[in-house]
């Protein structure tokens, strides 16, 4: 774990260096949904003190805050996530189904790598234990944009073919197995995860959903959608 400890601090001191790109990219296949399914019930339980040990540990803290709530415009929140979600990210990082091009997911690559399943396991319990909090810098939507942002979480837009973000990810945003919470999450991350998937840029979503759902979204609306999410309080 020493060891884990020094290759987590050096990685995050790297500014700049194209980590991943030094690597072969591994070759794994796309998720099924019923290959997934399998690898998810073949993981060990996790261990919520052991996550945090590892999470502190690895300096996850370093990006992500002490309990997964990100303390900046430049990295994911992690707390409240479902347990799914975070063995699937991690393992779509660590076999190189998601291999995106920019210096944070390059040093999610390395950490990734530097875990077992059971590590994998216990951290994401760990997040699955802090409740969601909301995101302090979002802006307020004006009455227009918030009820459009409602509408299209609630009801989707039949006219482009848009899902309602709801089907998947909750009425209040909570997620559901390995579908993301998005309640509190920072909306510099939504909005470049959504351009991400609407370039084809992250591809490891199972059935290419993501990239089909976003497809048709304006930037307003992802923008609009971004700041929603962030400002929503799960409820119970």
């Amino acid at each position: 774990m020493f060891k884990q400890t020094l290759l987590a601090a050096a990685l995050i001191g790297m500014s700049g260096v194209a980590l991943a790109g030094h690597d072969a990219k591994p070759d794994a296949n796309p998720w099924s949904n019923f290959a997934l399914e399998n690898q998810l019930r073949a993981m060990p339980a996790g261990d919520v003190t052991r996550g945090q040990q590892i999470h502190e540990q690895m300096m996850c803290n370093a990006c992500h805050g002490e309990k997964g709530e990100s303390p900046s415009r430049n990295y994911a929140s992690l707390n409240g996530q479902t347990t799914d979600y975070t063995i699937k990210m991690m393992l779509d990082y660590r076999d190189g189904r998601r291999w995106e091009d920019y210096k944070q997911a390059e040093i999610m690559v390395k950490i990734a790598q530097a875990m077992d399943d059971q590590q994998i396991a216990d951290v994401a319990a760990f997040y699955a234990s802090n409740p969601v909090t909301t995101w302090s810098y979002s802006q307020a939507l004006s009455p227009e944009d918030h009820a459009h942002a409602d509408r299209l979480v609630r009801k989707g837009d039949v006219n482009r073919m848009i899902t309602p973000c709801a089907s998947c990810h909750g009425m209040h945003g909570e997620g559901n197995s390995v579908t993301p919470a998005l309640a509190g999450q920072v909306p510099e991350y939504f909005v470049r995860t959504m351009k991400a998937y609407q370039g084809h840029h992250r591809n490891n979503d199972v059935n290419a959903g993501m990239s089909q759902f976003t497809h048709d979204l304006t930037d307003a609306e992802i923008d609009a959608l971004a700041q929603y999410y962030a400002s929503l309080n799960r409820k119970p």
